[in-house]
């Protein structure tokens, strides 16, 4: 899948693009909570979450794995950055961590939908 495609395919640095933006907004998230409040704790779980299924998605890449397992890989980022974004709907989440969090979702389901699109 990946290895058949040619190295300056415009698809695969998009998706690498996507995967970097994510890991380093998701970086940056973890490392500005303070954890005092229950929704940040919780938060903190699932941007965790999302960070170890991003390095589960690297490896399953760099070991060439079939296209199914990759899409799989990057449906399961795509999910737990809904699942991080849904928690903090009803909390008293201040507005940029709200912004934030709107972001990961949008590049959770481009990274899904980038991984769909390749043969």
């Amino acid at each position: 899948m990946i290895a058949t495609s040619s190295p300056t395919d415009p698809r695969l640095t998009v998706v690498a693009k996507i995967i970097h933006d994510l890991s380093d907004l998701v970086q940056l998230m973890l490392k500005g909570l303070a954890r005092t409040k229950a929704w940040q704790r919780q938060l903190a779980g699932h941007l965790e979450d999302v960070d170890r299924l991003l390095q589960v998605l690297r490896m399953t890449i760099a070991m060439e794995n079939a296209h199914d397992e990759i899409a799989g890989a990057a449906e399961a980022v795509a999910a737990a950055c809904r699942r991080a974004g849904a928690s903090l709907a009803g909390s008293r989440a201040d507005s940029s961590s709200l912004q934030a969090m709107a972001l990961i979702g949008k590049l959770g389901d481009k990274l899904r939908a980038a991984f769909a699109s390749l043969p």
